[in-house]
């Protein structure tokens, strides 16, 4: 059970290195803003991350297969058994490039465990250019197109949620074609707002990561950093 406001303490599976993790409270926050990639950002939301490094051995794992420790609630004194909690540092968040580590070192070692971190250096990439003057728009390094290719070849035959994000994938190689045969996979009414969005954009042969729905009342999305 997750005590929101506490952090939960956590112990590193191959090192024992202590680590932090904050529980957000989990309260609707109004302001989202979802982008055509699937992630959303909106005002204070902050996301317990799936994946860590050790600040120690700085190998990657997991958060869920960590040791818990117990909770530790920032505004009390800690008995002495737990004093060396107070100074563990925060669990860390990874990039792009820690994302790739975690493949590297073999994290998704099943289908569903890579696909997820897949997703995720796709997003961790993609947050350089969430913001609307940002050069560009899309990731070109290797590595980045790799990730994508490696993406759409796991989602071929995906559910239509994952249709999407392969659709938008595929844009940003500029592949529109194949972006729009996929679309033809995805005839759910509830992902038809998006999958006009994206064929908006690709009729207009925009690569760039877009803003795919604003906050209700909103007139445009709000640069970030």
């Amino acid at each position: 059970m997750l005590f929101a406001g506490a952090d939960l303490v956590l112990a590193c599976p191959y090192c024992r290195a202590l680590a932090r993790l904050p529980i957000p409270d989990a309260v609707e926050t109004p302001g989202m803003i979802t982008w055509t990639d699937g992630w959303q950002t909106g005002p204070g939301v902050v996301r317990p991350p799936r994946v860590t490094r050790c600040v120690s051995c700085r190998r990657t794992f997991w958060v869920g297969e960590a040791e818990q420790l117990g909770f530790l609630d920032p505004g009390e004194q800690p008995a002495e058994e737990k004093a060396a909690w107070a100074g563990a540092p925060a669990i860390e968040s990874l990039d792009e490039a820690g994302v790739q580590q975690a493949l590297d070192e073999g994290l998704g070692s099943f289908p569903d465990l890579e696909l997820e971190l897949r997703v995720q250096m796709w997003w961790r990439g993609n947050d350089a250019f969430r913001c609307a003057d940002a050069p560009i728009g899309h990731g070109t390094s290797d590595a980045a197109v790799a990730n994508m290719e490696r993406f759409i070849e796991m989602t071929k035959d995906g559910a239509e949620d994952l249709l999407l994000f392969r659709a938008e994938a595929q844009r940003h190689l500029g592949r529109f074609a194949g972006m729009e045969d996929t679309l033809l996979g995805v005839g759910c009414s509830d992902y038809w707002p998006a999958k006009s969005r994206l064929l908006e954009l690709a009729k207009s042969g925009s690569r760039k990561l877009d803003v795919l729905f604003l906050p209700l009342g909103a007139d445009e999305a709000p640069a970030e950093s």
